[in-house]
């Protein structure tokens, strides 16, 4: 098993990156520069890239090593990968029960590697490989360029590579990756976006303990979060800027569950750092979401209607620009920074530092004890919030939103302790009501858009006619009546809440 991170280089800085290694590590030796020639196999239906698998041969100065690697793995944040090595004559490949083998991709790789003491001078350092890539990967006529360093755990506290990675980052523009070269490689011989990844759904123990509870949420967050980040940077398959949000909305509300458990002032910097990158990556989603979901439907119908063609026009200048605002955040320094050090306080149980004796024991207790309360608590507030629900104009409306949401997110992160027939008719009922204000928001924040499109436009009042279109159709077409909502609402507000059955 390999545990690394990576981290994209800018190909002038590698100078930078040695001169910051030296500063903030002990090196043991010089490092070592090798030529890598490697070649990447697959079926031609591409069986073991749907199985994540990937199938490598690679030329050294001793011969051939064929090597095996899995998806990132285990109950971690780290990416763990399974990893098998055999020698072999040639590059032609040999896999026990895969005859139809053909090679995929290619990869040129200058590689310098140096074996790195962190943090210097201590006598319990944690070692770490430190390998800085550099070449090319080519699939066919295509090729994409490689510049990253890889930080590897040898031996000691996994937490350490994240901690070396941030105060690498703090002196080089460095990107976070989880990308490997078997996924690029795929993804570019193939013509494919990065895949966009929902959360996996938690699974605790009954018995499971407040802090294992707690790191697993946090784990699962940040895990959510960094797998949607390549779809982001890529563009092209939209759900990525939208998982990365939900992502970094269940982050801050677990940070929220738990603050009062461990009042650790790294919380409160983590809990505006997310809302920082949830922001910046707003104007995406949000145009995201006017284009495909509200001008399409209409767009589809009156194809030639000048006004809806302006809109559309002016709407996609204003989604390029939010992808390219979301790109300089995830590119920027203080975002590698922050997830970095996340990262690591989650790996190392930050928290445990500031924790007297009475605090550490309320970790061990089980997490049920702290569900129902906290659970209680969202839940009161929601029905605060939608008193009086008839009477609520669209921004009330979007308050009960916003607090459905957090119990939702709530719920999600411990309905594993609860019947699942119980769990489930709550969370239909909580769904449905969310569904509708979902809509009724998108309209408003549609009204909102084309009123900032007609605002910047200098089209002779073809947005004017458009937006009036637009907003005609879906008010008598997607209008969520009052009606429904009502209903939706006392479906909700009857339905038992399934940790206090």
């Amino acid at each position: 098993m390999e545990t690394e991170i990576k981290l994209k280089l800018y190909r002038g800085d590698l100078s930078a990156l040695l001169v910051a290694l030296n500063q903030t590590a002990s090196i043991t030796a010089p490092a070592q520069v090798k030529m890598l020639d490697s070649r990447y196999y697959d079926t031609p239906d591409r069986q073991l890239g749907a199985k994540r698998i990937a199938l490598r041969v690679r030329r050294t100065d001793a011969g051939f090593i064929q090597t095996v690697k899995t998806e990132a793995q285990g109950e971690s944040v780290l990416f763990a990968r399974g990893e098998w090595e055999t020698p072999v004559p040639s590059f032609v490949p040999r896999f026990e029960g895969m005859d139809t083998l053909g090679e995929i991709f290619a990869t040129e790789i200058e590689r310098r590697k140096l074996i790195a003491l962190y943090p210097p001078g201590s006598a319990a350092a944690t070692r770490i490989e430190v390998a800085i890539d550099q070449g090319l990967i080519r699939a066919g006529s295509k090729e994409e360029s490689v510049s990253e360093v890889e930080l590897e755990l040898l031996d000691g506290h996994p937490a350490d590579i994240f901690d070396m990675g941030a105060r690498l980052s703090e002196q080089v523009p460095l990107q976070l990756s989880i990308d490997s070269k078997s996924a690029r490689g795929h993804r570019l011989a193939a013509g494919e976006p990065p895949r966009t990844t929902k959360a996996d759904k938690l699974e605790f123990d009954a018995d499971v303990s407040l802090e294992a509870g707690m790191r697993a949420s946090l784990r699962a967050c940040v895990q959510h979060w960094f797998a949607n980040q390549a779809a982001v940077i890529d563009g092209r398959d939209r759900e990525g800027v939208h998982q990365i949000r939900v992502a970094l909305r269940r982050l801050r509300s677990a940070i929220v569950f738990f603050r009062r458990y461990i009042p650790d002032p790294p919380l409160t910097e983590f809990k505006d750092q997310a809302k920082w990158v949830a922001s910046s990556l707003g104007p995406a989603r949000d145009w995201d979401v006017f284009l495909t979901e509200t001008l399409d439907p209409v767009m589809s119908l009156w194809p030639e209607h000048r006004g809806l063609r302006a809109l559309a026009s002016a709407a996609e200048h204003k989604r390029r620009a939010g992808y390219t605002e979301a790109r300089m955040t995830i590119a920027s320094p203080a975002y590698t920074v922050f997830a970095l050090r996340l990262a690591g306080w989650i790996e190392r149980a930050g928290w445990r530092a500031g924790l007297d004796a009475e605090q550490m024991a309320a970790l061990e207790r089980p997490m049920t004890e702290l569900a129902a309360p906290l659970l209680d608590k969202l839940y009161e507030k929601a029905l605060k919030a939608g008193k009086h629900f008839e009477t609520l104009d669209v921004h009330e409306k979007h308050e009960v939103r916003i607090a459905l949401k957090k119990l939702r997110y709530a719920g999600e992160f411990f309905r594993s302790l609860y019947p699942k027939k119980d769990v489930k008719r709550f969370r239909d009922a909580l769904t449905d009501t969310l569904e509708l204000l979902g809509k009724l928001n998108d309209l408003a924040v549609a009204r909102e858009l084309c009123g900032r499109l007609m605002d910047a436009g200098e089209d002779g009042g073809q947005m004017e006619t458009g937006t009036a279109a637009l907003l005609d159709w879906h008010e008598r077409q997607g209008h969520v009546s009052d009606d429904a909502l009502a209903k939706a609402w006392d479906g909700f507000r009857d339905a038992e809440p399934f940790w206090r059955g």
